[in-house]
């Protein structure tokens, strides 16, 4: 069967792109290297605001549970900032189900999905876009979409590069709890807890408890450690983590951690994301929060804005770098500001950091917004100057206390 498209990697990115292009009448193979369903590394929350982007999310009840609140603790400055309000926050999933419940909803839409197919090498002609499997065998194509995660093969060959040490690291473990022992522990709000620079390292911990499951582990920011560093064991800063909860009695004492798992995140977008009948979509082309690793919501809108060029595209039959460029001038006026917000934040983190953590631990207002922000339930261009407003506001209010 000939395929207009041929969307490599079957994750929140690659799927969204085969639904949405499916809709629209496109020929498309969805392909992954896994056999589905699949366990995928994760922490597993999105922004409430997502579902109302993706309003099937909830419709087709691919969502596991819900979070109405949580901690943030930061070391640096010993402070506290606690959230909870009456509507959900945030949604939690399981990464093995809702990755393949995306699938199903792509091929529900028309697409043919392939997998256990690894993709080694890709061919780009002045009439099609070949790709090359481990089996020996080879597709043809109008276009390729490269969701193939951080290593990703299709951004390699095409010459758009890869992260190398703008990644994260994270240890974490998924481990089945009773609903009972976490509503012992976590409320039936399930409150969250976010450990800044737990330990010391340049990252964070967290505990994100689901409905029958919880969710721990540490994430490492490699861009910001110094190459001059001693490089840490996160096996061993995972578990103090895991000791230090305990001690505090924010987790059950006798959870059985077992086998960890780890995962590489991207913690900066690849400078072009766009070529001849190739764009690169989600983890593939560096699209997570820098902050958090947090990516689904990125991989998912770019996955749809991808849809939109490509069908656009075969419409007009233009395939060429020129017209693909659109792809990502729509992604970078959209979440690509929140990113480079979060870049910023990140080479300034430590000027002022404990005086603003300070201010936003004692005032309800800014509380709510810098969760709202952590979260992902508002985007950070259209809410960054009311926070602003907000620290100045309090800052002159502090100064005049003092008098």
């Amino acid at each position: 069967m000939n395929y207009e498209v041929i969307v490599v990697g079957a994750g929140p990115a690659g799927s969204t792109t085969a639904k949405f292009l499916s809709e629209k009448g496109v020929k498309v193979l969805l392909i992954d290297k896994s056999k589905f369903p699949r366990e995928k590394p994760c922490g597993g929350g999105i922004p409430i605001r997502v579902l109302k982007i993706f309003g099937y999310l909830e419709e087709e009840d691919i969502m596991d549970s819900y979070s109405y609140g949580g901690f943030a603790y930061f070391s640096s400055s010993n402070q506290r900032v606690f959230l909870q309000k009456d509507e959900p926050i945030y949604a939690t999933l399981i990464r093995k189900v809702f990755d393949y419940d995306l699938v199903k909803l792509a091929i529900k839409s028309g697409a043919t999905f392939l997998d256990e197919k690894k993709v080694v090498d890709i061919k780009i002609s002045k009439d099609k876009a070949t790709i090359f499997l481990d089996d020996k065998t080879n597709m043809d194509s109008k276009i390729i979409v490269g969701a193939d995660g951080v290593w990703s093969i299709i951004a390699k060959r095409m010459g758009l590069g890869q992260h190398g040490k703008k990644v994260g690291m994270c240890i974490y473990k998924e481990i089945s709890v009773s609903n009972n022992l976490l509503d012992k522990f976590f409320t039936n709000k399930r409150i969250g807890y976010l450990h800044h620079k737990v330990q010391g390292i340049n990252g964070f911990g967290w505990v994100i408890p689901k409905k029958e499951h919880l969710n721990i582990g540490i994430g490492e920011i490699r861009s910001l450690i110094d190459s001059s560093q001693e490089k840490i064991d996160l096996k061993e800063i995972f578990n103090k983590y895991i000791s230090e909860l305990k001690e505090n009695k924010l987790i059950p004492e006798n959870l059985d951690m077992g086998r960890l798992k780890g995962a590489v995140v991207p913690a900066s977008p690849l400078e072009k994301t766009y070529s001849d009948r190739v764009i690169i979509c989600g983890d593939a082309a560096g699209f997570a929060n820098p902050s958090t690793g947090a990516g689904i919501e990125y991989a998912m809108s770019s996955g749809k804005i991808a849809a939109e060029v490509i069908a656009e595209a075969l419409k007009v039959g233009d395939t060429s770098e020129r017209f693909l460029a659109k792809y990502e001038s729509i992604w970078k006026k959209d979440f690509g500001k929140d990113i480079r917000f979060f870049l910023k934040i990140q080479k300034r983190w430590g000027k002022q950091t404990n005086k603003i953590i300070k201010l936003i631990s004692k005032d309800k207002k800014l509380s709510e917004m810098a969760f709202d922000i952590l979260t992902g339930n508002q985007r950070v261009h259209t809410y960054k100057f009311k926070l602003i407003r907000r620290v100045i506001y309090l800052s002159i209010r502090n100064i005049f206390k003092k008098k």
